[in-house]
């Protein structure tokens, strides 16, 4: 199974669809935002892949009471987790808040394959014991290129995507 995790797309609205374009074309069936999708007017661009989407909210969450209502009418298609998820698809547990200290503190407890945070708008992969701890950059492209993780479960290869 092909993931695509993204954070912090800070309602680039041209970003994000280049980003689900790219997913729908590699051939993604999963995607987890890491938070900060700000306007819930971004959940229309999400619209446009067809695999499950799993979102948490971040540190700028926009207008939520609107958010929670566009998001009930997108529950076969979109799953809220609140401030943190955790899901496992293709046998690997996956984490994923907005938080680095949080994500942090997730990988240290051994108790995920992989953690995803956002927040700092900056690619970072590293290896936390047997976890790997990884921020998908920024769908924005503010402070580096606009990019995102694409993440194969079976050879659990992760591979950093700029949007073209």
């Amino acid at each position: 199974m092909k993931i695509a995790v993204v954070s912090d797309s800070h309602d680039h609205i041209w970003n994000m669809r280049k980003m689900v374009l790219q997913a729908n074309k590699a051939g993604v069936e999963l995607m987890i935002h890491c938070g900060d999708l700000i306007s819930p007017f971004m959940l229309e661009e999400l619209d446009l892949f067809p695999g499950h989407i799993h979102l948490i909210l971040g540190n700028n969450s926009g207008d939520q009471v609107l958010l929670m209502k566009r998001l009930r009418k997108r529950e076969q298609h979109v799953t809220f987790h609140g401030w943190m998820g955790q899901i496992e698809p293709g046998g690997l547990r996956l984490g994923f808040v907005h938080a680095p200290d949080m994500a942090g503190a997730l990988a240290r407890s051994g108790d995920f394959h992989m953690v995803f945070f956002g927040h700092t708008h900056l690619w970072q992969q590293e290896q936390v014991g047997n976890t790997i701890l990884l921020n998908p950059g920024e769908i924005m492209g503010k402070k580096e290129p606009a990019g995102w993780a694409l993440i194969n479960t079976e050879t659990r290869q992760i591979s950093h995507v700029l949007i073209d």
